[in-house]
């Protein structure tokens, strides 16, 4: 073990760091981006001050992985999917439907080919209104303009 260390230099890591760098454009994660950025700049620093033990370019690498992984993270963060994605009665906020039928205060709305309940003030059937809002699966509703 101690001789794959020993026999480090700062090829190794140029070439470690140009793989996770490609095997990055496959992957689209961005995490091997930093990583190989960190590989790249080990290799930079170790081609000009060559005399540092493979232990000690380990430990480097590490830190610096360490510490552009965590800016990274805190500066540039991971866009996350909209939790509408699975939450069809959401991706309906904005639409117009008709009021289909009004029962005990809460009121059928017709989307395409389903009924949807929905709650409002002054709803009437047949009127068309404008969904503003979901609870549960119960649309909030106003009167289109």
């Amino acid at each position: 073990m101690e001789m794959i260390f020993e026999n480090l230099n700062y090829m190794h890591w140029l070439v470690l760091g140009l793989a996770l760098v490609i095997i990055e454009l496959f992957l689209w994660s961005v995490f091997l981006l930093w990583i190989g950025a960190s590989a790249i700049t080990v290799s930079i620093i170790f081609y000009l001050a060559s005399s540092t033990s493979g232990a000690m370019q380990l430990l480097i690498f590490v830190l610096i992985s360490i510490s552009v992984t965590y800016l990274a993270m805190k500066y540039y963060p991971i866009k996350t999917v909209d939790d509408e994605l699975n939450n069809k009665a959401k991706s309906h906020i904005g639409k117009e439907c008709e009021v289909m039928s009004i029962k005990n205060g809460i009121a059928k709305v017709q989307i395409g080919k389903s009924l949807w309940f929905a709650k409002g003030l002054d709803l009437n059937v047949g009127q068309i209104v404008q969904i503003v809002d979901v609870e549960s699966s119960t649309f909030i509703v106003k009167p289109s303009k």
